[in-house]
């Protein structure tokens, strides 16, 4: 990741801590950045330099393939999968919220099929894991974008795994070391472990809608909200070949290890869009919405 990565990375994980995983949210750290370019409390308090502000500025002409342009009033965003899944289920997912209760949400999975194939040309959908997180990177249709779900590993809660408590350090002073709340670096350390595998994969499908205030969360002087919403769906067939995505064979195939790699979306988890390393989109999922 490169500074500006690094830095919009570390505002984003912020503001999550500050808004709490009590519920789904979504926010673009990137307009929440713009909107403060011109307030310098905001800037000192969560470290972001005029050279930075400057390069998010240039960056921001090319729209960070926001669908509207950027607007911290209301802007909105749809990520298109690159590949095909299967979303036709007659059931529901059985869902397990922050605080324990057991709720029934619609779900996509896999195409078992088409990962095989995707595995063949070394294409697909990635994993990664760590002592805290299993991640799962999706293509999305659009040049070097990906949505990204950072699931907590299930001895850890979502606010355990974004910050590191102090029952926590009491009883794990001899990890201090080599444990870190979810960080850039901690992103950048799963981002270069990524490995395709079969994925068989079980993910609540939703759609998010959110409403922040800014006037106290960045301390500006202001009675705009940040709205946004934020939707994924998958390609049409049509769709899917329109970009040259070297979804094509390649010369020279591998046999694809059919070995399935099981995601379970079934806790709550962080997610993000990425444009490269640039994190355009951050939320939350908690089964549950704000109110």
């Amino acid at each position: 990741m490169d500074s500006l990565s690094v830095t919009t990375m570390t505002f984003g994980l912020r503001l999550l801590q500050e808004l709490g995983v009590s519920c789904s949210l979504v926010f673009s750290p990137i307009i929440m950045l713009l909107a403060g370019n011109n307030h310098k409390n905001m800037r000192r308090k969560f470290h972001f330099a005029d050279r930075q502000m400057t390069r998010l500025l240039e960056s921001s002409k090319n729209g960070f393939m926001i669908n509207q342009e950027l607007n911290f009033i209301n802007t909105s965003y749809t990520a298109t999968w690159r590949y095909l899944y299967m979303n036709h289920h007659h059931h529901t997912m059985k869902f397990h919220t922050e605080n324990q209760k057991l709720k029934h949400v619609n779900y996509v999975s896999a195409n078992t099929k088409m990962s095989e194939e995707l595995v063949s040309n070394g294409l697909g959908f990635r994993t990664a894991q760590d002592d805290v997180f299993t991640i799962l990177k999706i293509p999305l249709f659009g040049r070097a974008l990906r949505f990204v779900i950072f699931l907590p590993n299930p001895e850890f809660t979502l606010d355990k795994s974004i910050k590191v408590t102090p029952s926590y350090l009491l009883t794990h002073l001899s990890d201090l070391l080599s444990f870190q709340k979810l960080s850039s670096s901690r992103v950048q350390n799963l981002f270069n472990s990524l490995t395709v595998y079969n994925v068989h994969y079980k993910i609540p499908y939703f759609q998010m809608s959110s409403t922040i205030d800014p006037s106290k969360l960045l301390g500006l002087q202001t009675s705009k909200f940040h709205k946004f919403r934020f939707n994924w769906k998958r390609p049409s067939e049509t769709y899917l070949y329109e970009e040259n995505d070297g979804f094509n064979e390649s010369f020279i195939k591998r046999p694809p290890d059919r070995t399935p790699f099981y995601f379970t979306a079934n806790r709550p988890f962080f997610y993000a869009v990425f444009n490269d390393t640039l994190p355009i989109i951050m939320g939350v999922f908690t089964g549950t919405n704000c109110s």
